[in-house]
């Protein structure tokens, strides 16, 4: 359903959207900053935490349903 069905990119890309939202507490006082790097982790997560957490829970079930038979 998603665009990447590898968890280590679903990953780092929660990792990127978190910085972010930490950078934009970091910079309230400065307010276009601020909302630049919210725009930049609303971008990471395509859309909001919800919808990331679903992207890599089908990752995961992705990876699950699609291992190699030993």
């Amino acid at each position: 359903m998603y665009c990447s069905t590898s968890v280590t990119a679903q990953l780092v890309r929660g990792a990127l959207a978190a910085i972010s939202i930490v950078g934009a507490i970091v910079l309230t006082p400065h307010f276009w900053p601020a909302v630049g790097l919210l725009g930049l982790a609303i971008y990471f997560m395509r859309g909001c935490p919800a919808c990331w957490l679903t992207g890599l829970m089908d990752a995961i079930r992705f990876r699950n349903e699609h291992k190699p038979l030993p």
